[in-house]
């Protein structure tokens, strides 16, 4: 990828389809939850998400595993460290707070969940990244729980306030709302 997400793996942004989506990084910086951000499960129409998806590092294919829960799987061809062509899956997990709708996936690290915005408007899925920079100082300024080591952002459980946090915009610009990872619908 060709920008801030340029840091993070190719796959990592596929996982994040729903975010589609999201980020597992291979030592590239990340902000990763304990637990699945957002405060509740959210019901969605499986029409909306299931089909084929293009960016331009490649396509995904979204089913709905579980529209009352919003749980997503991705597939996706990638290759490996050996440049062998593979077949990769992602579980996602959509959550909601407020109006704004979250995609998580647990990382390949076993860390926890890489996450991120997600919107799914006009056979578009728009996924923008917590910049970690932002968290990790808002981290240490005791504003989130949770810890900073060695470039590694680890945020604890998030609470509600947390998440309004998050939401609002209160504490500036948690995103990098200028280079989201855009995906197109491109099949059914």
């Amino acid at each position: 990828m060709k920008s801030v997400n340029a840091t993070m793996n190719k796959s990592v942004w596929m996982f994040a389809l729903a975010g589609l989506i999201l980020l597992t990084t291979y030592g590239c910086s990340s902000v990763v939850s304990k637990r699945p951000v957002g405060e509740k499960q959210v019901r969605i129409v499986a029409k909306d998400w299931e089909g084929d998806w293009r960016t331009h590092d490649g396509t995904v294919r979204v089913k709905v595993i579980d529209s009352e829960k919003g749980i997503l799987q991705a597939f996706w061809l990638e290759d490996d460290k050996q440049g062998k062509p593979g077949m990769r899956t992602a579980r996602i997990e959509l959550r909601e707070s407020g109006n704004w709708l979250f995609a998580n996936t647990e990382d390949d690290k076993g860390r926890g969940y890489v996450w991120g915005r997600i919107r799914n408007e006009d056979r578009q899925i728009v996924v923008w990244s917590p910049n970690d920079k932002v968290f990790s100082k808002l981290i240490t300024d005791g504003v989130f729980p949770g810890k900073v080591e060695s470039g590694e952002v680890s945020l604890e459980e998030l609470k509600p306030q947390h998440l309004k946090i998050i939401t609002s915009g209160e504490k500036g610009v948690l995103f990098s709302w200028d280079e989201p990872t855009v995906f197109l619908k491109v099949g059914n």
